[in-house]
């Protein structure tokens, strides 16, 4: 058996599983769910995806654990809209926080998230996050060339501002890593390495 390095508590169903995560508020309202939609019509993913957190929750209420393996739930990004909406204090994003966990520890989802080793190998090395590389013609693609010229001239701008360069100090370095080995960071990142290159070696087989 695997050592499991996620943060998913044992529970008889998707509910309690939510409702017992550190991920999710202690009052959270997702079993005082109305199926009232409000969470799905200020949703800003549902305008370009099949996401729809209404259904999510739905889905979940009814412990269907077919949501896990569904794709929807990656479309998700946490900007909680949905959460502010709610009249029952329900919040799909903690819930698909949770329905992405549990995914991942089944290692569903892995090409998902492989893009964002790179963003957690540079916070784990300087304390600090960076955009992943195939993301960066992206956004010069979404926000134009401004963007480009920001990002190149990013130093220059700090330095005419009195901020300094972009980094963090030894000291700080050495805090961060501190608490990354304390909550397991490295360990579990290495594992979800394993994890993707494994599936992707069983991918490139067939």
């Amino acid at each position: 058996m695997t050592e499991d390095l996620t943060d998913i508590p044992e529970a008889k169903s998707l509910v309690d599983t939510i409702k017992r995560s550190i991920r999710t508020s202690d009052n959270i309202g997702i079993d005082r769910c109305i199926q009232c939609g409000v969470c799905t019509s200020s949703c800003p993913a549902t305008r370009f995806t099949d996401y729809n957190p209404r259904e999510v929750v739905k889905r979940v209420i009814e412990n269907d654990h077919s949501i896990i393996k569904d794709d929807i739930i990656w479309s998700c990004f946490y900007c909680y809209s949905c959460n502010m909406r709610c009249p029952r204090n329900n919040s799909p994003s903690q819930v698909v926080q949770v329905l992405k966990q549990l995914a991942i520890k089944d290692s569903i989802g892995l090409d998902k998230i492989e893009v964002l080793f790179e963003y957690a190998d540079t916070f784990a090395e300087q304390g600090i996050s960076k955009i992943p590389d195939p993301y960066v013609d992206q956004m010069e693609e979404d926000f134009g060339k401004f963007w480009l010229e920001f990002r190149d001239n990013l130093d220059s701008m700090r330095r005419n501002l009195g901020l300094g360069d972009i980094g963090v100090k030894d000291g700080g370095r050495n805090e961060i890593h501190q608490i990354l080995e304390g909550v397991r960071f490295y360990d579990r990142l290495e594992k979800l390495k394993r994890d993707a290159d494994k599936m992707s070696s069983q991918k490139d087989r067939k």
